[in-house]
């Protein structure tokens, strides 16, 4: 790593990489993406016992990012040299955020330097993604702790990386923008934390594994396989080895369930038992500091989360227990995910639950679960609209039309077998459109199994019984 920029378009470059370093292997996986708009970047005053203000330097590290803007304002914070930090933190959240708004900033970095003024406590604000569970979430809490007077080219990567995981954009170009600098900034990131300071203490080694795990945890999707995802569960599970809860219990928690979703991700690519089986123990680990009460959305997504693995678990070892669990957690999870508020994520629950209940209504050979199961499926389908989420609209249709094949079975009804097969063909038609062969090809057998119940229909397909055909499946969701 100690060359320059694009020398093999082969390689999938997306960037020039920083001087003296060649791509590594995360910019070799990566594909070349477009430039767009400029990502902005306010900093807040960062100042010591001394009056002076360190915020220059942090936007020091930000210079020469292609499409990235960043600049410095001088509103007073809440937090300084001569605050109690603990009693003001809360407070000086709910300013930062104030910040994201009046300056219309895709991510304020904010803090202080406390005594003795040796280190600096960043955080990070951006607009929250209130319809959205995306891993490696960053605790508004949770600080990077950097030295007063850091190298901004030894360790100024992992401040990039997280600033960069920490935002929430939507708009196309800001994505692309992003996706731009993401490959060449995770490398540089890999190489700073090979140069820690020997010196920094338990806690600041803790926070600098922490906003490496989540920047890993954050970009893990964009890449192929499990490699990234596996390093962010390294590093998460060094993070918690200097992260006590009775001291941070917040920042503990999310460092728990961020290890549970990277956890669930690896698990989700190899189908390995023990990798779920640790998963859960993290989002439990979690639950155990996140309520109803005081941490509603977190504690309404890791319930969400954890009820999916559950899901997945039942489906390898046919514990029915873990399946009710799982049904137990989704219901609850409705109680704070709102139509109205965040549709997306209330939908993603409502699916979750029709696809749990109808594999224990199968089991039980109870028809009452079979159409509860249907209800949620249906209800799931008003947010997950054919025209603006279409991929999410076939899962759900996937699913709606395996619980209609399934009451079908149960009670003998020629019409649940022909809704069940209307289900499916609309299915069908988005993945054939969108060109997703492989569930265009699931799509077909559950096309088959259905019309073979219907009269004129071949019977082929029916030798076996298909009760659980689509579980053999990945639905997408």
């Amino acid at each position: 790593m100690n060359d320059t920029s694009n020398s093999n378009p082969a390689d999938g470059e997306i960037v020039p990489a920083p001087p003296r370093r060649k791509p590594g292997f995360l910019s070799r996986l990566f594909s070349s993406v477009a430039l767009g708009d400029d990502l902005s970047i306010c900093i807040a005053p960062f100042i010591d016992a001394m009056g002076q203000d360190h915020a220059r330097e942090l936007a020091t590290v930000f210079q020469g990012l292609k499409g990235v803007h960043v600049k410095t304002f001088r509103d007073v914070p809440i937090l300084n040299s001569d605050t109690d930090r603990a009693e003001h933190l809360p407070a000086a959240c709910g300013q930062a955020m104030g910040w994201v708004s009046k300056f219309n900033a895709d991510l304020v970095l904010w803090g202080d330097i406390p005594p003795p003024g040796t280190t600096l406590f960043i955080h990070f604000a951006a607009a929250p993604p209130h319809d959205d569970d995306p891993a490696g979430t960053i605790s508004p809490f949770q600080a990077l702790n950097l030295p007063v007077g850091f190298d901004a080219e030894a360790i100024g990567g992992l401040l990039i990386a997280s600033a960069l995981a920490a935002m929430h954009v939507t708009e196309e170009g800001k994505l692309k923008n992003r996706h731009a600098l993401v490959a060449a900034t995770l490398e540089r990131a890999a190489l700073d934390m090979e140069r820690i300071p020997s010196d920094f203490t338990m806690r600041e080694q803790a926070s600098v594994q922490a906003a490496y795990a989540n920047a890993l945890a954050t970009f893990g999707h964009l890449f192929p396989g499990g490699e990234v995802y596996h390093r962010a569960a390294l590093a998460y599970a060094q993070a918690l080895k200097g992260t006590l809860r009775t001291e941070s219990p917040t920042n503990w928690a999310y460092l728990q369930r961020n290890l549970g979703t990277v956890l669930q991700a690896l698990g989700e690519r190899t189908d390995d038992i023990d990798t779920f089986d640790h998963a859960v123990a993290a989002y439990r680990a979690a639950l155990e500091v996140f309520s109803r009460e005081t941490t509603p959305f977190p504690w309404a997504t890791t319930q969400n989360r954890l009820g999916e693995v559950l899901y997945r678990l039942d489906l390898k070892s046919g514990d029915t227990d873990g399946l009710k669990e799982a049904l137990t957690l989704f219901q609850g999870t409705l109680k704070v995910l709102q139509r109205k508020s965040t549709p997306l994520l209330w939908a993603d629950s409502l699916n979750n639950f029709g696809q749990a209940a109808q594999v224990l209504g199968r089991e039980l050979g109870n028809k009452e679960v079979i159409e509860r199961a249907i209800t949620a499926c249906e209800q799931a389908l008003k947010a997950r609209t054919r025209d603006k989420h279409p991929t999410l609209w076939a899962t759900t249709q996937n699913n709606l039309g395996s619980a209609l094949f399934l009451l079908g079975r149960m009670t003998g009804e020629e019409k649940h077998y022909q809704m069940a097969l209307d289900a499916f063909m609309g299915a069908r038609e988005i993945y054939e459109t969108l060109g997703l062969s492989r569930m265009v090809e699931v799509t077909d057998k559950n096309i088959q199994h259905a019309e073979s119940r219907l009269p004129g229909g071949s019977s082929k397909s029916a030798s076996a019984d298909p009760a659980m055909w689509w579980l053999d499946e990945d639905d997408g969701a």
